[in-house]
């Protein structure tokens, strides 16, 4: 879910953001540990400095009560005095050095403790030694080991703060400090014993002690004189070149001579003169304050050396962490830049492909439509992306644009030539319907026999279904049926010439229709239109309902409503339809497998034709009401016709001869009455072939005897209904028929035209009804009232 959520901008900065975050984080935290341990050495090398001065004073002052202690214990009366004036001195160089070593062990709490080498230990027990001292109660060997350890706890102090050194030339610095601190203590030592020695004149109390203190620290004298800087160095070698060096050298090597045999010389042995004792404890004392500067000149170098070294290590730090501060924000701000790259090229690919999709593959779908030829190598899409993964995205989407272009070539060809085959099909088709309905035009001519004139107006009907299906065919190829109009036509017929094409037309129920006319342009298509919905509602209720067509005047033009009884269909399947007839699809083999039901694909194509809508609507009984709206623009108003409708008027019919007067006004009396009693079976006649159905008056040339006794045939004026409009003429059963006049030959010769099979049909179909209508019982009704419609329809209603 976390990725589905990040587009590629926010995965491609975070790949460069996390790693510079991190880098970051761990610069700004070495930045600040670094900084840290900078201030914090610099702090110890302060502590240190501090307590370098206490330091150097417990040296001195220890190393000098040490040194009286061994004195007095030799029995040299002198050196009370003297201890009791150093011994304060003593102590307050210990709580100084005490004091000042506080700070150390507050910066280095894990390598100082409270009591380094025991030093604080022993300092609580210098009292005790003294108290000893004083009562001559510990011998010198014991007085020197204990002061020896007392000052080896500062020099393992100062070892330990090596650990802690900001960097190797302050340790280095610091290690040879330390090692002047022990030559220092080894002299002192060494001069304590020999002092000890030469006042009481009896061997070194500590032979083998004294042996090592006096040659360490003439040894590493030597040594530091050639390690340390050039100062040092040559102060330490003027040290060991001087005559006190000298003096203390010869004198040690006696005091070893006496205190290795000490057999020889213990009975002569004395000690020294004043003046050489004297002699020789000043050139003891130049030794040790020589040693003591050296050290604090090597404590302030090693000192100068641990704050240069800390002030380094903070100015180093601080641009280690401004340089990752940059290197970070300088990687963002690369990858941000890269990113925007990116995303730019996407953006682009995204609209160069969308326009391919949207706008240039549409496009040249509707140009194939059309018919234009299109080039698939110009069509193919340029898409120029660079030669990286990018690119090579590009180039796949290039490829897969060239694939849909051939694709689309390969199925708009193959869609003109199933087109091509469709109409072919559907032109052949129509040419043998057309004749097969000549051929039935002329056998209905000729046929006096009721019962196959009954059949062949069957196989008439049949065969106008099948010039309708024909007519699907031309419509779904793209192609326009071959009907045509020129004059407008009455709607009424228009919708009686659709309901004629269906195959249950006796089911149909026409209500008062508008009188308006259609324009003969859309008459073809609007027929054909009406007779698809008027048979889909005949095909999907049950047979003993009624499909009932209504039309009414709106604002728009005129509504033709066909309402069936049937089931119905569901709501989805509705909408669906609904669509269709909004959106007709293309030509698709798919899309008409998919849905079975052409005809509602013919009433799409045709009704966005001419601008017509139909709808589909839930009609009262819970089928279905289909809504045809013509539009204005395809009406016209017959009060504005003033003259004669070119194309609806048959022409005169030739003169009878007289044995053919009698059943020829039986006819025309039988044709007058077909609309409103047309027997169950009978074909309605048919526009397509004579012009909108419905009796055509007599023609203007008719003879006045022959329109006389047409209307001395015809019923008289007709009763009113209750709503004012007049009743349709009936006829009454064996009515005396006026006889026709005698035509003049002249009036023979002027009428006598050749009859069209539409005309025959017409009177066959008359002369059918009539004969019917002459062999049923005579109703039990007055002659001159106008009967109740049949099938018990309103008188708004009539048979389809």
């Amino acid at each position: 879910m976390f990725r589905a959520r990040l587009g590629v901008r926010a995965r491609i900065l975070a790949i460069a953001l996390i790693p510079s975050l991190t880098l970051l984080v761990v610069g700004v935290g070495a930045t600040g540990y670094l900084i840290d341990q900078g201030q914090h050495d610099r702090q110890v090398t302060e502590a240190m400095r501090a307590a370098s001065g206490p330091t150097r004073a417990v040296y001195e002052i220890v190393q000098n009560e040490r040194r009286l202690t061994l004195s007095y214990l030799s029995g040299d009366p002198a050196a009370a005095d003297a201890l009791a004036a150093v011994r304060p001195n003593s102590e307050q160089a210990l709580r100084d050095l005490l004091t000042a070593s506080q700070r150390l062990r507050e910066l280095q709490p894990d390598e100082i403790g409270d009591d380094v080498g025991s030093f604080a230990t022993l300092v609580q027990q210098l009292n005790n030694i003294r108290v000893a001292v004083d009562a001559r109660a510990v011998s010198a060997g014991d007085a020197y080991t204990f002061y020896a350890r007392l000052l080896d706890a500062l020099a393992v102090g100062a070892q330990m703060s090596q650990s802690f050194a900001p960097d190797a030339d302050s340790a280095t610095e610091l290690a040879r400090a330390t090692r002047i601190m022990h030559t220092l203590e080894a002299a002192a030592r060494s001069h304590a014993l020999a002092g000890a020695a030469l006042r009481n004149g009896k061997p070194v109390a500590l032979p083998e002690e004294f042996l090592q203190r006096t040659g360490f620290y003439h040894s590493e004298t030597a040594l530091l004189a050639a390690e340390l800087e050039p100062t040092l160095g040559e102060r330490l070698n003027n040290l060991i070149s001087s005559p006190q060096w000298q003096l203390l050298g010869r004198t040690e090597e006696t005091l070893l001579a006496r205190s290795l045999a000490p057999g020889d010389t213990e009975a002569s042995a004395a000690g020294l003169p004043p003046a050489q004792l004297a002699a020789w404890q000043a050139a003891a004392d130049h030794v040790s304050h020589e040693l003591l500067e050296t050290w604090d000149d090597q404590n302030a170098i090693m000192q100068q050396a641990s704050l240069d070294a800390a002030a380094r290590t903070t100015t180093q730090s601080l641009l280690i962490g401004l340089a990752v501060l940059v290197i970070s924000a300088a990687g963002f701000g690369i990858s941000l830049v890269l990113a925007n790259r990116f995303i730019h090229r996407l953006v682009r690919l995204r609209d160069h492909t969308l326009a391919l999709a949207d706008e240039r593959l549409p496009d040249m779908l509707e140009r194939l439509r059309a018919g234009e030829a299109i080039d698939e190598s110009e069509a193919a899409a340029k898409l120029d992306f660079g030669h990286d993964e990018l690119g090579a995205v590009a180039t796949a989407f290039e490829h897969a644009h060239a694939v849909a272009v051939t694709a689309a070539v390969t199925e708009a060809r193959t869609q003109e030539g199933v087109k091509s085959i469709f109409l072919n099909i559907a032109h052949r088709s129509q040419i043998v319907v057309h004749k097969q309905l000549e051929i039935l035009d002329e056998a209905e001519r000729r046929e006096e026999d009721p019962a196959m004139l009954d059949v062949l107006f069957k196989l008439d009907h049949l065969a106008t279904r099948e010039r309708r299906n024909a007519e699907n065919l031309i419509v779904l190829g793209g192609g326009k049926p071959g009907r045509q109009w020129r004059a407008p036509v009455p709607l009424v017929d228009l919708v009686r010439s659709a309901v004629g094409e269906t195959q249950d037309y006796p089911r149909v129920r026409l209500a008062r229709l508008p009188d308006v006319r259609v324009a003969g342009t859309a008459v073809g298509d609007l027929i054909h239109l009406l007779a698809e919905l008027v048979d889909n509602a005949t095909s999907f209720s049950p047979p003993q309902s009624r499909v009932q067509v209504t039309g009414s005047v709106i604002g728009k033009g005129v509504a033709v409503e066909i309402t069936d009884q049937g089931m119905g269909i569901t709501a989805d399947s509705r909408e669906r339809l609904n669509d269709i007839l909004q959106n007709p699809p293309n030509f698709e083999v798919a899309s008409l497998q998919s849905d079975s039901r052409l005809g509602i694909f013919v009433v799409a194509q045709l009704a966005a034709r001419h601008g017509i809508s139909v709808r589909l609507w839930e009609s009262e009984y819970g089928g279905v009401r289909a809504v045809v709206i013509i539009p204005s623009m395809l009406l016209t108003d017959p009060a504005e016709e003033t003259a004669p409708l070119p194309g609806l008027s048959r022409p005169a019919l030739p003169a009878p001869a007289p044995e053919e007067r009698a059943a020829n006004a039986a006819a025309s009396f039988a044709a007058a009455t077909l609309v409103e009693e047309r027997a169950p079976g009978s074909a309605p006649p048919d526009p397509a072939r004579s012009g909108p159905a419905g009796p055509d008056p007599a023609p203007a040339d008719t003879p006045a005897p022959a329109r006389a006794a047409e209307a001395d045939a015809a019923p008289a004026e007709p009763d009113i209904l209750p709503d004012g409009r007049p009743a349709l003429p009936r006829r009454s059963r064996q009515a005396k028929v006026a006889p026709r006049p005698e035509v003049s030959g002249a009036q023979q010769a002027a009428t006598a035209r050749p009859r069209s099979a539409e005309q025959a049909r017409d009177l066959m179909a008359a002369i059918e009804n009539g004969t019917r209508q002459g062999r049923k019982p005579l109703p039990a009704v007055d002659s001159g009232a106008a009967g109740p419609a049949p099938d018990g329809a309103s008188p708004d209603e009539q048979e389809g």
